[in-house]
């Protein structure tokens, strides 16, 4: 449900990415990183970059723009103010007044340790860029993900939902990437074949943490019936897996 309500400071973590989408004919896409920001004032982001070359957006010019922040997607509209090249090249947008705010997963998440692996699907045309932790901000920047893993990505499931679920692997995967999932439950057989999409990439120190949201209608109906009846069981544990 979209709650409309005041941009507090304490969702403005530096090194988040903000999507911006022009609003005008164009429809043009950009993905940047938020750097910090002044509440009340203004918005401070890099100016976004395409194949290393920036992309300077013209003063003035209307975006819309959103975020995520410990599950909430916030969304609003913001105007270039200005722009700078020295010490780095920036761009200040104005400070909404209000935003949009909606949970994006709202059902109860249990702790595992699950090995998966996933193999890609489907690729987005226009994949965007993985989100920083503000730790990882003097590590070296990952590249714009332009083309999707080669081989089946081996990671760990480290909490798991009814919607979906968190894994935790050494690359990076874009947003709305389609995946099918092969889940490797202790003494049983594998649950192959499970698809779910990429919610969100954030960046750690020493790999990813990658939340992904199940597609029940292209998944087989068994392993779905056998995954909500592993959640079941952990919900009634008291110990986790």
């Amino acid at each position: 449900m979209l709650e409309r309500k005041p941009l507090l400071p304490d969702a403005l973590l530096a090194g988040t990415t903000l999507r911006l989408v022009a609003l005008a004919t164009t429809k043009s896409k950009w993905s940047t990183m938020l750097v910090g920001a002044r509440p009340g004032r203004y918005l401070l982001v890099e100016m976004p970059r395409v194949g290393g070359a920036l992309m300077k957006l013209d003063e003035g010019t209307l975006w819309s723009a959103n975020f995520i922040n410990r599950g909430v997607v916030y969304s609003f509209d913001v105007q270039v103010t200005g722009s700078t090249f020295r010490p780095v090249p920036l761009l200040t947008l104005s400070y909404p007044d209000e935003v949009e705010a909606a949970v994006l997963r709202t059902d109860k998440r249990y702790p595992v340790r699950i090995p998966v692996v996933s193999q890609v699907y489907h690729w987005p045309k226009e994949p965007a860029e993985p989100q920083e932790d503000a730790e990882m901000l003097d590590m070296p920047r990952q590249a714009p993900l332009t083309s999707p893993p080669e081989a089946p990505l081996k990671a760990l499931v480290v909490d798991i939902s009814e919607g979906g679920f968190l894994m935790a692997c050494s690359q990076p995967l874009a947003p709305e990437a389609v995946m099918d999932n092969s889940f490797y439950l202790p003494r049983e057989e594998p649950l192959n074949g499970i698809r779910a999409m990429v919610r969100t990439c954030r960046g750690k120190p020493g790999g990813y943490l990658i939340g992904l949201a199940f597609i029940p209608s292209n998944s087989p109906p068994e392993a779905l019936t056998r995954l909500t009846e592993l959640i079941t069981d952990i919900e009634n544990m008291p110990l986790r897996l």
